[in-house]
């Protein structure tokens, strides 16, 4: 049964739209402007999309460019439908913008039914015919879609995530991935308080150690929200708290690796650092307060925060810079 998204700010048109598709044998759902449309889009995974031009919010074809950004939707095919942009402009816009149809308010059911039943036909066998797997930077099948069965993409098992997060983090797939804010969260409280059982004399309770680092990472994540939510990026406390997760396993990398000093010369695990300035014969203050696992942590915030809905470049690399400070404190916390 396909799957049709309809986007109209009209409740009337829109239950119409959805009785006659369900009668003809279609399952549709409703979005009444263009965040809820992009966000059940997501969810839902239409095979097809009846978008309406004038939304409260955004024109429809500003929406149609977004959502042919997204990966999982680029294919999806979309008809516009209006009862305003009947000038020819206004349709050569839309299929410009990346619309397969272009319908004229007010119309015949029965004729709207037949142009998606076209529109499928001419669009479902092409993206059947090609559709392959995708795999992974090792060349292996990538389990993020379900090609056998047509379903949404599977998710991620935590060692294929991190495998991403080492060498394609720009693909990691929003909508696949595990539970991992627990986890890093204890990862990195064990590792914090191990650490202290290996720092000789060191006059920091265990207590204020675990406290210590629950609260700066808590601060990362809440900063990390509210900067999103300042700059008009689509961000959830639940999704930040995902996403600096797995930016911080740099982090975890860096406290692992402090370990392994630790055991093999009997120092201290939390000056183990890789500053650019231990290669340089002199250097500036700001350089040797600089770490490369730090700055990995912010890269990736950038990565995943650019594709966040109302996102961009120049507003990921603001709301990765927000949390930088709180990790130059949580830093200072494990040296001392």
């Amino acid at each position: 049964m396909s799957r049709i998204l309809i986007i109209d700010d009209s409740e009337l048109v829109s239950g119409l739209l959805k009785e006659a598709l369900t009668e003809a044998g279609y399952q549709a759902a409703i979005a009444l402007d263009a965040n809820q449309g992009y966000a059940t889009a997501l969810e839902f995974h239409p095979d097809l999309i009846l978008l309406d031009v004038q939304l409260p919010d955004v024109q429809g074809f500003d929406l149609i460019r977004v959502i042919k950004n997204r990966e999982e939707l680029k294919h999806t095919p979309i008809i516009m439908i209006t009862g305003t942009h009947h000038h020819t402009d206004h349709k050569v816009k839309a299929f410009k913008a990346g619309a397969d149809d272009y319908v004229l308010k007010p119309f015949e059911m029965p004729e709207l039914v037949e142009r998606i039943a076209a529109v499928l036909r001419r669009t479902q066998k092409p993206a059947a015919e090609n559709m392959t797997p995708p795999v992974d930077a090792g060349g292996h099948t990538s389990p993020s879609a379900n090609v056998e069965t047509g379903e949404g993409p599977l998710p991620l098992t935590l060692l294929e995530t991190i495998l991403c997060i080492l060498s394609c983090p720009e693909t990691l797939p929003e909508a696949t991935l595990p539970p991992v804010t627990l986890l890093s969260l204890s990862a990195v409280l064990g590792l914090s308080l191990g650490g202290w059982a290996l720092s000789a004399g060191s006059a920091v309770k265990p207590t204020l150690i675990a406290i210590g680092t629950a609260g700066l990472w808590g601060l990362c994540v809440s900063f990390l929200v509210m900067s999103c939510s300042i700059l008009g990026i689509s961000m959830s406390w639940r999704k930040g708290g995902t996403l600096f997760s797995l930016a911080s396993f740099p982090l975890i990398l860096k406290l692992l690796g402090g370990f392994a000093v630790a055991l093999a010369t009997s120092l201290t695990p939390f000056y183990f650092t890789a500053s650019p300035a231990l290669f340089m014969k002199s250097s500036s203050l700001l350089l040797e307060r600089l770490d490369l696992f730090e700055l990995w942590t912010v890269w990736l915030i950038w990565v995943m925060v650019k594709p966040c809905r109302g996102s961009s470049r120049q507003k990921a690399w603001v709301a990765a810079g927000v949390v930088w400070p709180v990790l130059a404190c949580w830093q200072s916390l494990w040296k001392h």
